[in-house]
């Protein structure tokens, strides 16, 4: 038994290291490729994302905790748990944004604004699928304060609600915030009542504050 081994690794071993090899590289590859396209260098090599990000370095999230967050720091998932989201991420919404760069015409903030309700709901909706996961990242252990805050903390374990949830309009500029129970479950964008009721009465979009 234990020449046969020996004769089966004279025979394969070279196959076995060749292959080890190209696993290992193609792991480099990935994990590598996925870091830089998570930069936030990389991001803002297109356009019209400077806009967005103009709008971090104003937000009082930048700088909020000790640290100037970026663009992956909520929009792509970290952490190996959370890695088959992070390439989905990149695949599948980086090609939507190529396309889109493509087609659109970003030249100019007012020309980004025409579409900027849509992408927000895009970015929304993979926050919700996401369970916020990468709000939570950075807010562990939150005690919110006040009844009302503790009661729409509640609809978290009560109505399947997430951060986004109630959280929208933070951090860039406002559009009519959405119900994404009703858009997920209807695979439509479906706005808050408050905001189409404030629309109605030219108020403008809702504040962000808490749940409806």
């Amino acid at each position: 038994m234990a020449g046969k081994l020996r004769q089966y690794l004279r025979v394969s071993g070279g196959s076995l290291l060749i292959g080890a090899l190209l696993m290992v590289g193609a792991i480099a590859v990935v994990f590598g490729g996925e870091h830089a396209l998570s930069r936030t260098e990389f991001c803002v090599s297109c356009h019209s994302q400077t806009y967005p990000y103009e709008e971090l370095k104003k937000s009082s999230h930048y700088g909020a905790l000790g640290a100037d967050p970026g663009c992956k720091d909520c929009h792509v998932p970290q952490g190996l748990g959370n890695f088959h989201l992070a390439l989905w991420t990149h695949t599948y919404d980086g090609i939507r944004a190529l396309l889109a760069e493509m087609k659109y015409d970003y030249s100019t903030i007012e020309k980004f604004d025409e579409r900027r309700q849509i992408m927000a709901h895009y970015a929304r909706m993979s926050l919700k699928n996401w369970d916020s996961v990468t709000c939570r990242d950075c807010h562990k252990n939150t005690k919110p304060p006040g009844a009302s805050a503790k009661a729409a903390h509640k609809k978290m374990e009560t109505e399947g609600a997430t951060c986004i949830d109630c959280h929208q309009n933070l951090v860039h500029k406002k559009v009519p915030e959405m119900d994404l129970n009703a858009s997920k479950a209807q695979g439509v964008m479906v706005l808050k009542e408050t905001t189409l009721v404030q629309n109605s009465l030219d108020v403008g979009s809702s504040n962000g504050v808490g749940c409806q």
